[in-house]
């Protein structure tokens, strides 16, 4: 493993995840036969951490104590598709200690622990510390809105980005989320792949990697977050950070489990 390049605090939860492979999913009452089963941990702030720290950074996620948050998923064989079950942690948010930041390069947010994630950006902006936020599909809602403005980072799905603004056309949505202090926007599509901007007029767009097999698609996008910060923190070439999360979130797809690229690229 590379020597510590950076510290980096995120803020999230961390779920305990049990998948299964099925021939289909059902709408009504059915027994069927898995044709896999595997346990991982999840979470998107978590495993954008994890794929960071297997890359040389050390990072600190700060989630509530006690049981961690579960979650049952069905994956369908023939296209890695989901639906998942969700039970959430019951334990309060966790407190905030300004020292969770002390020596840190980036904080990492997604929404969870919504009052412990607006006292650490509280202290990141007055240390100068760079904010980057996840804006997962289905998960925009008004409360964090404070939230995602103040990061300079934004790499969001591009149903987050419709649902912010209100807006369905991505040259109308663009402009809208690279008010200041943004530094970079990114908009997902899976698939589809994703497009890049920043204030200063650099815009392109990243084709997907094709996953070969396709066997489940959980955390994909969480480790194109980790991937692409990496690539941020180390001052690359926007098209190289682009290119390697893509790279990295397809051979996620190639394996079961949330966090599948970290037992074959490590």
């Amino acid at each position: 493993m590379a020597a510590v390049s950076f510290k980096i605090t995120g803020i999230g939860a961390e779920t305990s995840d049990e998948f299964y492979v099925v021939p289909e999913f059902s709408a009504t009452e059915r027994v069927a036969e898995a044709a896999a089963h595997a346990r991982d941990r999840g979470g998107p702030v978590a495993t954008a951490l994890a794929v960071l720290a297997a890359h040389g950074h050390e990072c600190t996620l700060v989630d509530a104590g006690g049981d961690q948050a579960r979650a049952v998923i069905l994956v369908r064989q023939s296209d890695g598709a989901r639906q998942i079950i969700f039970f959430p942690a019951q334990a309060a948010e966790p407190a905030f200690d300004p020292g969770m930041l002390e020596g840190v390069s980036l904080l990492h947010l997604n929404g969870r622990h919504e009052n412990t994630a607006r006292a650490a950006v509280r202290h990141a902006r007055e240390r100068g510390i760079e904010i980057s936020f996840d804006g997962g599909a289905g998960r925009f809602r008004e409360s964090i809105r404070d939230l995602f403005e103040a990061s300079h980072l934004r790499i969001i799905s591009r149903d987050f980005a419709e649902k912010c603004t209100g807006l369905g056309d991505l040259d109308a949505i663009a402009p809208a989320l690279l008010r200041p202090p943004a530094k970079l926007l990114v908009i997902t599509e899976g698939i589809s792949g994703s497009h890049v901007w920043t204030p200063g007029g650099v815009y392109f767009h990243q084709p997907a990697f094709i996953a070969s097999p396709v066997v489940d698609t959980t955390g994909c996008g969480d480790v194109f977050h980790g991937a692409f910060l990496h690539g941020w923190l180390h001052a690359w070439d926007l098209r190289r950070c682009a290119e390697f999360a893509s790279r990295l979130a397809a051979k996620n797809a190639e394996g079961l489990g949330g966090r599948h690229v970290l037992r074959v690229e490590h």
